[in-house]
């Protein structure tokens, strides 16, 4: 039985997430979790995704929305939980790519650090590193779960990047690449 891969495009809906430099983060986040998924399936995974459009007649409220984006996930039965967001700064200067986990020393920090190293050696965007944060998504999966933000829309160049399809299945490519480093290792 293959090996199950939740990837949840972060926003959505009537909640676009972060907007900057005219990059709406809801977009970015479906493009690229689009490409993760497909990337992971052509690795022989099975893959639900959370959501597959930006239909802006869904109207859930937020803190609903992150429960029911876990526990779809927990239902589903899932291996490993992949949260695609990007990140934004009252600081346009701020770059980098990291990724979080619910808590530091675990499979899901392990998990965590193989993204990170593959997406900062093959795009060479800045390690900012694994952190630890208490989201929803990561807090309520019952599997390694890792919330990933690709980099900062207030960051002029970064923003360019963010809304490039080349640049998004790049990064699509490189995350599916360290998910299957952790898996295969």
């Amino acid at each position: 039985m293959a090996t199950k891969i939740f990837v949840d495009a972060g926003h959505g809906g009537t909640n676009p997430g972060a907007v900057g430099n005219g990059v709406i983060e809801a977009n970015v986040n479906l493009a690229v979790a689009t490409a993760l998924a497909n990337n992971l399936r052509n690795m022989g995974y099975d893959v639900r995704e959370y959501r597959t459009t930006n239909d802006e007649n869904v109207i859930t409220p937020i803190a609903a929305d992150l429960r029911k984006r876990a526990q779809t996930a927990n239902d589903w039965g899932a291996d490993y939980f992949i949260s695609i967001h990007t990140n934004s700064s009252l600081d346009p200067a701020v770059n980098g790519f990291e990724t979080y986990v619910y808590r530091l020393g675990t499979r899901s920090a392990q998990l965590a650090q193989s993204i990170q190293d593959s997406v900062v050696q093959r795009l060479g965007v800045k390690d900012n590193g694994v952190r630890q944060a208490n989201f929803s998504v990561l807090r309520n999966t019952r599997m390694p779960a890792v919330l990933v933000e690709l980099g900062y829309l207030s960051n002029p160049t970064e923003a360019l990047n963010l809304n490039s399809p080349l640049w998004q299945n790049k990064m699509a490519s490189a995350i599916a690449d360290g998910i299957n480093n952790y898996i295969k290792r």
